[in-house]
């Protein structure tokens, strides 16, 4: 075939800065002519060239897949993988050929680690296999630390690859091969810490050394191109030239400020081999022109970089083929074939080993153990009406195979990919769906399982379905790996490269934080103040994401048309379990999908994470902290071991969560205090070298303000006493309801002048209703943030017993309502108004105290009409904006401090070595 002009395609190459576009051909050694097959590239119609080619139309770039291995490639890079004697991949090198060239790759090589077996043995039947030319990744090493290093090579020989193999120990033996001999080539991978001993000084010396270098690899995060490009960008021969001195180290290669740029899918598992490819201009049409466009720069990368889904799908697709060729053979001769099976072998693409009749003997078998199942249990449900139930393993893999019948049909991308030929493992985000959902199904299974052994009273049981659980975390350590493994490089990519080390002006305005929380739906401070930031960032802007996890419909199958529901900056996941606590029905246990919430923050790359509250999605904040090795931020909003203390008298149990939530708080880079009691309160727990910092309080003054008061309001409850109580929060036993019980009994005998409105609902609800049957008292409920502002606004006094508070959110918008307010000595409350100014601090917590003062100051009417004129002066100062400040400035500052370390000391040249 004759070669095309480079006509348009000129500018691929040439618009990549540092590339050299170079016209006409190299003059090759004798030796370097006997490297390659001098194919020309074929006409197959799977090159998806244009008939527009005949009328002088620009033709398409050639696209070669550069990197990608077979089952030659038996050394792994992971220990593991080498003890269990289990190879890095099974492709069969016939197969790897198929599928490059169906996914339109115009030439194809092979580059298995340290040998050419399986490029060869393409190569010896050039007639079933045109277009292919040699390739290896080559390992070697600095020798001054044994940093480890990849590097392809392209159009060897064999006595090239006897040479560089004897020169592994030392790279720059190896470099100074390459250019005697002209060998095409790009260190793969550059950032990838293989052996963690990568630094800065090693990428400066491989830019002296190599002229090639991958910059897109299909395996690992764009994270990786992102940060190493910007370094070729800025490559010029007086950097060359300084570098050269730095490191006393001459340059190879001819203008060795420009660099061939390369890209290539590193499959293993024929998951995505041609998904990322390097393009080479229209008119290359030999096997010596791409060698040649690669010693020149003239290519440039293409196609998609990696990510966690696809690492770790090359795990399931290694172990799945692993297990099907070794752990099951092994097992037995003539192993049985089963339905999950099939499903193994089905998901990698494999063709199904077996025949027609043992497929229908293995259906068959599981259709009579149904029928079995139903009529002998059938007969013995009329002696036992429970029948047996599967357990441990057992029940994890009946709760697979199950899920897998009922979900296939769901996905037809992935029965798509069967039928055309790929592996539907490879239809990653389907893929990722598919588990997903059987990974819901079987924690619900084993929930229901759990719940049985309880009611049944089968402790035994239990520890089967722990074993259940332990056996189904171990099926997901591939996504848990790869998830944490893709960001592992993260911190360092900016500090080898020291690129992006933003100021940080800078990093205010571009940041992505994510917030965690439990509680953001719930009528409580805490929602109401993580919903106010997020709603200040949006204006503003700003990426806050808000994450929570509840269902979209009710326990009777309605959509949810909560008003926070669809928020442009909430992201909710659907929980794996849901269910009441033992014993505390009004308490929720609620399970969020771990996998999916690492996933989506895997895709997001936020820049800092703040948890709202330690429960489900606290600790799921902190799980993404460490996946994404970023700052963890948390408010300490809630004074839990208070709580459990209040609510069940058990001193065990509240040591207990004394310690969790010192945990948990440990493992902050900033605590965020809504209260200078509490900080001093977290302080005094000496959790470590963490930042402590003020959260200041506000609230809406569109809301909460004076203007607000109805006079028709409280009599239109069925209320005509002079004055009303308000009360705002739970009504459990941790916000100290039956001092206000006992106070307000107290009130009702001293004067009949007096009613109570209670804001909320909780577990002491019923046996308030009980003991203060009679007496003018209401129960209203949830409300809105604009009734509450009117009750506020139309009542007389706020009432807060509670000891427990870390802030009151309550307190804060009473007052800017113009309602005085009457608080506890303990707690933050008392911070957040002034005693005998907007309202009164009770230091004693016996009901007396409280009625004496209460009925004084309804009493004086003056004074309290003065009280209630002041506070909205005195709480103007708790603005959003003042809030949003401190609360963004505090991460800006976390973020900050991360990326000042990006500009690292200069860093120790090791003593160089002659070359």
């Amino acid at each position: 075939m004759s070669a095309h002009p480079i006509s348009a395609h000129t500018d691929l190459a040439s618009s990549s800065k540092g590339s050299s576009v170079h016209t006409g051909k190299t003059n090759l050694p004798l030796e370097l002519s006997v490297r390659m097959r001098p194919d020309v590239l074929d006409d197959d119609p799977l090159n998806h060239r244009d008939d527009s080619q005949k009328h002088g139309s620009p033709v398409r770039p050639r696209r070669i897949d550069l990197h990608c291995h077979s089952i030659a490639s038996t050394e792994a890079d992971e220990a593991v993988l080498n003890v269990l004697q289990c190879p890095e991949s099974y492709s069969e090198p016939a197969a790897v050929y198929a599928q490059a060239k169906k996914r339109g790759m115009d030439l194809v090589t092979l580059t298995d680690h340290d040998t050419l077996n399986g490029v060869q043995s393409l190569l010896a039947k050039p007639g079933e296999y045109p277009g292919v030319f040699t390739g290896e990744e080559l390992t070697c090493y600095f020798p001054e630390d044994g940093c480890k290093m990849h590097v392809l090579i392209w159009g060897v020989t064999q006595q090239d690859h006897e040479a560089l193999q004897a020169a592994a120990h030392d790279i720059y033996h190896c470099a100074q091969i390459i250019e005697e001999r002209r060998i095409a080539h790009a260190v793969a991978h550059p950032l990838y810490r293989q052996n963690d001993k990568l630094e800065r000084w090693h990428i400066e010396r491989l830019m002296l050394l190599f002229k090639g270098f991958e910059t897109l690899n299909g395996a690992h995060s764009a994270l990786h191109r992102q940060a190493f490009e910007p370094l070729l960008e800025e490559l010029c021969e007086d950097k060359i030239a300084r570098l050269s001195r730095l490191h006393n180290l001459a340059p190879r290669w001819p203008k060795p400020w420009i660099k061939a740029r390369t890209g290539g899918s590193d499959d293993h598992g024929l998951f995505n081999l041609g998904r990322t490819w390097t393009e080479f201009p229209g008119d290359v049409a030999t096997v010596e022109d791409v060698l040649a466009c690669l010693r020149e720069g003239r290519c440039a990368p293409g196609g998609e970089a990696g990510s966690s889904l696809k690492l770790a799908h090359n795990f399931y697709g290694v172990a799945l083929r692993y297990y099907d060729r070794i752990v099951r053979t092994a097992e037995a001769r003539n192993p049985a074939t089963t339905v999950l099976d099939l499903v193994m072998q089905l998901l990698v693409g494999d063709r199904l080993k077996i025949r027609k009749r043992d497929l229908a003997r293995a259906l068959m078998a599981g259709a009579v153990r149904n029928v079995k199942t139903k009529v002998v249990g059938g007969i013995r449900g009329i002696f036992r009406r429970r029948s047996r139930k599967s357990v441990g393993t057992a029940l994890l893999r009946d709760l697979f195979v199950s899920s897998c019948r009922k979900r296939m049909g769901d996905h037809q991308p992935l029965k798509a990919a069967l039928s055309e030929g790929f592996a539907p493992l490879g239809e990653h985000r389907e893929m990722f769906s598919f588990i997903s959902g059987i990974n819901r199904d079987i924690a619900g299974g084993v929930a229901d399982a759990i719940g049985d052994y309880f009611a049944t009273g089968k402790i035994a049981g239990v520890f089967d379905a722990i074993g259940t659980v332990t056996a189904h975390q171990f099926v997901l350590l591939p996504y848990y790996f790869s998830l944490f493994h893709q960001n592992r490089e993260r911190a360092h990519l900016g500090r080898i490269t020291r690129q992006g080390a933003a100021r940080s002006a800078d990093i205010g305005r571009t940041m992505r934080v994510g917030v965690f929380t439990d509680t953001l739906d719930q009528p409580n401070g805490i929602g109401r103040f993580v919903r106010t930031m997020a709603h200040e960032a949006t204006n503003r802007g700003f990426c806050l994401i808000v994450h929570t996890c509840g269902p979209d419909t009710d326990s009777k199958g309605r959509h949810d048309d909560h008003p926070y529901r669809d928020e442009p900056y909430r992201k909710n996941f659907q929980p794996m379990v849901q269910r009441a606590l033992p014993q505390l029905p009004e308490l929720t246990f609620t399970l969020p999908p771990v996998i999916e919430v690492l996933e989506w923050a895997d895709r997001q790359q936020f820049d800092a994470i703040h948890v709202d509250t330690p429960g489900p999605m606290g600790l799921c904040g902190l799980l993404v902290a460490r996946m994404l090795h970023i700052p963890l931020l948390g408010t300490y909003h809630v004074d839990y071991p208070a709580y459990v203390k209040a609510l069940t008298g058990d001193f065990r149990l509240t040591s207990a969560v004394e310690g969790y939530i010192s945990w948990f708080y440990g493992r902050m880079n900033t605590i965020l205090s809504r209260s200078r009691r509490y900080e001093q309160q977290v302080r005094s727990q000496n959790l470590g070298d963490i930042r402590y910092a003020m959260s200041p309080a506000c609230f809406d003054p569109s809301i909460y303000n004076p203007e607000r008061r109805d006079a028709r309001l409280i009599p239109s409850l069925g209320l005509p006493q002079k004055h009303a109580l308000l009360y705002v929060g739970r009504l459990s036993a941790e916000k100290n309801v039956a001092l206000l019980v006992a106070c307000f009994k107290q009130l009702c005998q001293r004067t009949g002048n007096v009613a109570l409105i209670m804001v909320g609902d909780g577990p002491c609800q019923a046996q308030m209703e009980l003991e203060l049957a009679g007496l003018p008292v209401r129960f209203l409920g949830y409300q809105t943030d604009e009734q509450l502002a009117a009750l506020y606004a139309s009542s007389d006094l706020l009432v807060l017993p509670s000891i427990t508070e870390t802030l009151g959110q309550v307190v804060i918008e009473a007052q800017a309502c113009g309602l005085p307010v009457v608080v506890s000595d303990q707690g933050g409350p008392r911070e957040a108004m002034d005693d005998n100014v907007t309202g009164l601090v009770i230091a004693s917590l016996k009901p007396s105290a409280w009625a004496n003062a209460i009925e004084d100051l309804l009493l004086d009417e003056t004074r309290r009409q003065r009280m209630a004129r002041t506070a909205p002066h005195r709480v103007s100062r708790f603005t959003v904006e003042k809030a949003f400040d401190a609360f963004w400035s505090e991460h800006t500052a976390a973020v900050g401090r991360v990326a000042a370390t990006l500009d690292a000391a200069p860093f120790d040249i090791p003593q160089t070595i002659e070359v």
